[in-house]
């Protein structure tokens, strides 16, 4: 499979997987969000219905407070002869406009005295033991269990009689339960008016009291228990609604627990408002067809994008291959850089220095080469060449002590003695060559070094009224080096400056460190060298001069390399050259 096919593969399925899993997370994120908000919004309702109940409460035992202690209520004494408590109870019944199902009087044997109806009643009546008991006003209220099938709560109270301490008997409150009913219809949020509402009313046993429409036209509601209901917290939850008037529903919740209004306390009742979880979250139902919009349009942009990344990268890799079958095969062929993405860019980059690295290995292949036929011949010359030269030079000294030599011979004795020098110095620079000395690596300070170098050419500097600029600049000045090796490379290098300058150049010698490592800059204002000889510079027998050997050089290299160091040659800015030696500041930097 070719590395297009895998890239364009790999960057369809990573796409789609992405975007399938940020829409799944998307999706159900929002889910909870709208779920955690729909039951937010139920506690509200939850807690805005119990709080509307509480003040219908309070409102009705208040009324029944007040009323117990008009003046007319001491008409029982007469048992109501003239009628007055009756139309009374009538104008009451009438003004809160069906708030109140039934009022009527009794005295404390239970005699009907008078009610809104005007009936007459001439039997005793029998009421149910009260069940709740509050405080309106200062005044004990009680109420009777709710009468779920007339739909009726009865509030009463006792008459006190005004002229003794005495009651005179009581008064009832019939409540229409129907309006608890109409509080409990109620708007379930995120859902049309239309939806049915799930609302209801508990006593303090959980029994169901009140509930709305939609489960009162289910049969055995009334008093029906709510056991282990699952709340997250005290106000929200989930239920299961297994009680047979829900149908099984998963259901959301919103609850809240009676708190009493103004002096009222409470009965321990609360309400309950549940909403279908399905019927809650319809909504995520547009919200997963709006993601599947997003995964298709993903998918085209996926399939777009995938076929135009693979050919930008899979091109320059191609690209690179057919160079590397090239130059394995032989073909004079140049790395090419591509311009494309930084990481190919670099690839690119690192292969054409590989490139050129193997071209400098092959240099150094051959130099190497060279290097050992300079070693083989070294090593026949010392032997056969030196001792002649010994002899040739000490006959020449014997023959400059003669007094009768003539100036001829005077002048034929100095030149056997200095070629005899030279070829001596010629067999032992191919020695250092051949086989150079393993550097004593000890602790010195390179600018010390480098003073005593200046030092030592400084005769020739002046002769030629050269400017000598020393700019030490490094922090750290001790690293561990073969003091007189180093001393042989910066001479070499400053002495080749001096020859290169022109009467009063300049020759600048720098230092710094960085990164462990001291780099030393010599550089001349000379006539430069040329590109094609920088590559050579360093190569046995490689020279400029009509009078030099061109093995400087080549042991200056092996002396910085044995010292695990680096030496190249640049140009400098203000022309001429400029050779850069960069050595470890300890050994083991490189």
């Amino acid at each position: 499979m070719s590395i297009r096919r895998i890239l364009l593969i790999s960057y369809l399925l990573i796409s789609i997987a992405s975007a399938l899993i940020i829409s799944v997370m998307i999706y159900t994120h929002l889910q909870n969000i709208l779920k955690a908000e729909t039951e937010n919004k139920l506690k509200s309702q939850a807690s805005t219905i119990m709080r509307q109940i509480d003040m219908t409460l309070f409102e009705r035992m208040e009324n029944i407070s007040i009323w117990s202690r008009l003046a007319v209520m001491q008409d029982i004494r007469v048992q109501d002869i003239d009628k007055r408590i009756a139309e009374f109870l009538k104008d009451v019944t009438q003004g809160y406009d069906g708030v109140y199902r039934q009022i009527f009087v009794v005295d404390p044997n239970n005699q009907l005295i008078a009610n809104n109806e005007f009936k007459q009643v001439n039997s005793t009546q029998a009421f149910h033991t009260p069940s709740l008991n509050a405080i309106a006003l200062k005044k004990n209220i009680w109420l009777q269990n709710v009468d779920l099938e007339r739909n009726i709560l009865f509030f009463f109270t006792r008459i006190p009689n005004q002229f003794q301490n005495a009651e005179l008997g009581f008064l009832y409150a019939g409540f229409d339960w129907q309006e608890i009913y109409k509080l409990l219809e109620i708007p379930l949020p995120f859902s049309s008016p239309s939806a049915p509402s799930y609302a209801l009313l508990l006593d303090d046993k959980n029994r169901i009291i009140a509930a709305s429409s939609n489960i009162r036209n289910q049969s055995g509601w009334q008093f029906y228990p709510l056991k282990n209901l699952n709340l997250k917290n005290d106000t929200t939850g989930e239920l299961i609604a297994n009680i047979g008037l829900l149908e099984g529903k998963e259901m959301l919740m919103g609850y809240a627990r009676s708190q009493g209004y103004r002096t009222f306390g409470h009965f321990g009742w609360s309400v309950l408002i549940m909403q279908p979880s399905d019927l809650a979250l319809a909504s995520t139902s547009q919200l997963w067809q709006v993601l599947s919009l997003f995964l298709l349009f993903t998918l085209v942009l996926a399939i777009t994008a995938s076929f135009w990344m693979s050919s930008k990268i899979a091109k320059p890799i191609i690209k690179l291959a057919d160079f590397t079958r090239d130059f394995m095969q032989g073909k004079q062929v140049t790395p090419e850089v591509l311009q494309t993405s930084h990481e190919i860019t670099e690839l690119s980059t690192r292969f054409a220095q590989m490139i050129n690295n193997l071209e400098k290995s092959h240099q150094n292949l051959v130099r190497a080469a060279k290097l050992a036929v300079i070693g083989e011949m070294a090593a026949s010359m010392a032997h056969e060449v030196r001792t002649p030269l010994g002899i040739l030079r000490s006959s020449v000294q014997i023959l400059q002590r003669e007094t009768q030599l003539s100036e001829i011979g005077k002048e034929m004795t100095e030149y056997i003695a200095s070629e005899t020098q030279r070829l001596n110095v010629l067999i032992t620079s191919l020695l250092e060559c051949a086989k150079p000395k393993e550097p004593e690596f000890l602790p010195h300070d390179i600018h010390q070094i480098l003073s005593h170098v200046c030092d030592l050419v400084n005769s020739k500097i002046e002769e030629k009224e050269i400017r000598l600029e020393k700019k030490f600049t490094a922090s750290r000045t001790e690293i561990m080096c073969d003091r007189d090796q180093l001393i042989q490379v910066f001479l070499n290098l400053i002495i080749n400056a001096t020859q290169h300058v022109l009467t009063s150049g300049q020759i600048k010698i720098t230092t710094s460190c960085q990164n462990n490592v001291m780099e030393i800059q010599i550089c001349d204002d000379g006539l430069g060298i040329s590109d094609l000889d920088k590559e050579k510079i360093f190569d046995p027998f490689f020279t400029r001069r009509e009078s030099g050997i061109g093995l400087g050089l080549t042991v200056v290299q092996q002396i910085i390399m044995a010292h695990q160091g680096k030496i190249f040659v640049a140009d400098n800015p203000s022309g001429g050259t400029c050779f850069h030696i960069i050595l470890p500041l300890k050994k083991e930097a490189f």
